[in-house]
């Protein structure tokens, strides 16, 4: 654009005596300012595409990531596929095609979430194994263990001693109605 423009004052310049010819030459300024104007407009629109593109398969992976680390049983087990897995090479490849598009925002946004994930990850897995004990039925709160119930709650009405009681089935639970 600069060297067009250029080229057009030197055209000025010279034919500057003749008004029609400096009339005609700003019209052609015009037209090849907002011809490289739309140029640009295009490929900015066509960058931006792309970069959304690139994030929404970054956030289908890290999704995909999520699930699968939350199977594991080690904390070894999460490094170690943070360490060799493809699907998390696939993310630091859209970063990095995200980074050469100059979309820091997004890069950024990305890493963060990437590097939350497995931190998440791992601080969970400790909680779990800190938490429960003999598997995921009991509870542990220092030397103390409480066993969990884990079926469906049913809400029924019972009499009792002739009245109406609300009772949460499985449960020592009524309330009068």
């Amino acid at each position: 654009l600069t060297r067009v423009m250029v080229q057009i004052e030197e055209m000025e310049g010279r034919f500057a005596e003749f008004d029609e010819f400096v009339e005609q030459l700003a019209e052609k300024r015009e037209e090849a300012y907002n011809a490289f104007e739309s140029v640009k407009i295009q490929l900015q629109e066509k960058q931006n595409k792309r970069a959304t593109a690139l994030m929404q398969a970054a956030e289908r992976i890290l999704k995909g990531i999520k699930s699968r680390i939350d199977t594991f049983k080690a904390v070894e087990e999460i490094h170690a596929y943070f360490a060799s897995d493809l699907m998390i090479e696939k993310v630091r490849s859209l970063i990095q095609e995200l980074s050469d598009l100059g979309d820091t925002v997004k890069v950024d946004d990305v890493q963060s979430r990437l590097k939350s994930i497995g931190e998440d990850a791992v601080r969970q897995l400790k909680d779990r194994n800190e938490l429960f004990a003999e598997g995921e039925n009991v509870i542990r709160f220092g030397a103390h263990k409480f066993s969990v119930n884990t079926f469906e709650l049913a809400l029924t009405t019972v009499m009792r001693d002739d009245t109406m009681y609300f009772h949460l089935a499985g449960t020592n639970y009524f309330d009068q109605i």
